[in-house]
């Protein structure tokens, strides 16, 4: 039967709970499924999260619109906020300057989402903005792309979203790195207060992590190995921010072989590869563990999921 739908690796959590964990779904044309389990287990919030891909993919195909256009307008009454090129632990919000601090909030302590940033910051060792894209225009490619345009960036850093901190005015919450971290005005910060530390996002100057061309579920490191498992991460156990992939493979999945353009576009006119499996993964972000050394294994993102790589 021919596949209409197909999901793999469906992975979403609220407040720091897991509520889909590597989920993965194939519904076929004219078939009938149902979503057994007990209350509480993510069945409903699956559905809301096919309903709204559902409803760009509609909105998309019909109305002629597009994501950017979603953005604009979800974020029509939000203030947009900007970086200080000089120093990229600062951001103006309507006008006044904030400095981001190390100290973090969880998810259930947001308050009301106020501002964005949306930034790709490509950094110098200092600190100091080198370049930077609108995260709304910027795909996985583009990030490769970030990384190759501004060879002397020590690092790139997400910037998204700002945030109210809930029954108090003394600081905001602005997304970096995948973390939501206090923010507070200039003139009121201590010195006393850890300001945002980039230190400790560039361990690795003089060596990168890559994929193993010949293995894509190997990440190298210099000499190391360091193979991925199906053992996922959340959010709440990430460290620092290592180093950014910002690729997308294709790989055979018996031999983990990754699959060339001319693989992906020969025809196989004699059927050799009728029954090859698959896979596609979207590699991005590797970050610390917390509690584990970074010599015995990390955690990769792959598909929107972190995953532990260990070393071998």
């Amino acid at each position: 039967m021919k596949t209409i739908l197909k999901i793999t690796n469906l992975c979403k959590s609220f407040s720091g709970q897991t509520i889909a964990d590597n989920a993965s779904l194939n519904i076929e044309k004219n078939s009938v499924h149902d979503l057994p389990g007990p209350d509480g287990t993510g069945k409903f919030s699956s559905l809301r999260i096919l309903s709204l891909l559902f409803a760009f993919v509609v909105c998309f195909s019909f109305a002629g619109c597009s994501l950017q256009d979603k953005i604009e307008e979800y974020s029509r009454n939000k203030e947009q906020c900007y970086l200080n090129i000089e120093n990229v632990t600062q951001f103006s919000y309507k006008g006044n300057g904030y400095t981001i601090l190390e100290d973090t909030v969880p998810d259930a302590e947001l308050g009301e989402w106020i501002g964005y940033i949306r930034q790709l910051a490509a950094v110098d060792q200092t600190g100091k903005v080198l370049h930077q894209e609108d995260i709304e225009v910027s795909t996985f490619q583009t990030l490769s792309d970030l990384a190759d345009k501004v060879p002397e960036a020590a690092y790139i850093i997400p910037f998204l979203n700002v945030h109210a901190a809930p029954d108090t005015e003394d600081f905001l919450i602005v997304d970096v790195n995948g973390e939501h971290h206090k923010a507070v005005r200039d003139e009121k910060i201590k010195s006393t207060d850890p300001v945002f530390r980039l230190k400790g996002k560039m361990k690795f100057e003089s060596e990168k992590f890559e994929i193993n061309p010949e293995n894509a579920t190997q990440l190298l490191f210099g000499d190391k190995i360091y193979q991925i498992t199906p053992d996922t991460v959340s959010n709440d156990k990430l460290g620092n921010y290592i180093d950014i992939l910002a690729e997308n493979i294709t790989f055979d999945l018996e031999t983990k072989r990754p699959l060339s353009k001319d693989d992906l576009n020969r025809i196989d006119w004699n059927g050799d590869s009728a029954g090859q499996e698959r896979e596609q993964w979207f590699y991005t972000d590797i970050y610390e563990i917390s509690g584990t050394d970074i010599t015995e294994a990390v955690a990769v993102k792959i598909n929107n999921c972190c995953y532990i790589a260990r070393r071998q």
